[in-house]
């Protein structure tokens, strides 16, 4: 989809501000994510991050308002320019925007449990599932800043299949014998998690699908894991 018009955001191109700003969103995103993933893994002390969690959340929707005036400057003073850009560029931050307040539940929901993440009974399944979200962190900024096609397409492929483990693990959760507040917490983390890929998801699908289809996944992506 991108390569179709990525000259609009190199060097002086009309939105390679407005292009920034995004990468800076994702970025900034991914940063406060890591944060709390390993404040969850410690659990000693969340506490004292908390101020620096919330002011993380604040300044990316600082930078969604930012972004969506620069967008809407830009189609009145070039009406009929760079169109397609600025919608993909509209939908995609209310993505990233999102990506700020699960990562901002997902540390309430540490506070909630307030140990550290190994004494869950399900801590060495949910590790594989946080290891997943990180990766798909990285390699949605690298598919997006590069127009990755390739690994857009994977981004969305495996979003399939690890839904599928998230259910399945929600499923042994249900039949377990933990404690009602650990299997709250634990659904929780996993619920969060989950939405949390398939913002990335959703970004990633802006570099392989025209405007219209962003958010949805085609058919023939979803069988390829399904089989």
């Amino acid at each position: 989809m991108f390569e179709k018009f990525s000259f609009l955001w190199k060097g002086d191109a009309p939105l390679t501000d407005e292009y920034k700003v995004f990468d800076e969103m994702l970025r900034m995103d991914r940063d406060l994510f890591t944060r709390v993933v390993d404040a969850m893994r410690d659990g000693s002390d969340l506490k004292s991050i908390e101020e620096s969690i919330y002011r993380g959340d604040i300044k990316i929707n600082k930078l969604e308002r930012k972004l969506r005036k620069q967008i809407v400057t830009h189609l009145s003073l070039n009406p009929g320019q760079e169109v397609v850009a600025s919608l993909v560029l509209m939908s995609i931050v209310k993505d990233a925007e999102r990506l700020g307040d699960h990562c901002k539940n997902l540390y309430e929901s540490a506070v909630h449990w307030g140990r550290p993440l190994s004494e869950l009974a399900f801590a060495s399944k949910l590790s594989e599932f946080i290891l997943y979200v990180t990766e798909t962190f990285e390699a949605t900024i690298k598919a997006f800043d590069t127009e990755d096609d390739t690994l857009a397409a994977e981004i969305i492929q495996d979003e399939v299949r690890w839904n599928k483990r998230f259910d399945t693990m929600i499923d042994e959760l249900v039949s377990s014998d933990v404690s009602t507040r650990e299997a709250v917490c634990t659904t929780l983390f996993l619920r969060t998690l989950k939405r949390v890929q398939a913002h990335l998801s959703n970004i990633a699908s802006s570099v392989v699908l025209p405007v219209h289809r962003l958010d949805h996944r085609p058919k023939h992506l979803r069988e390829k894991k399904e089989k």
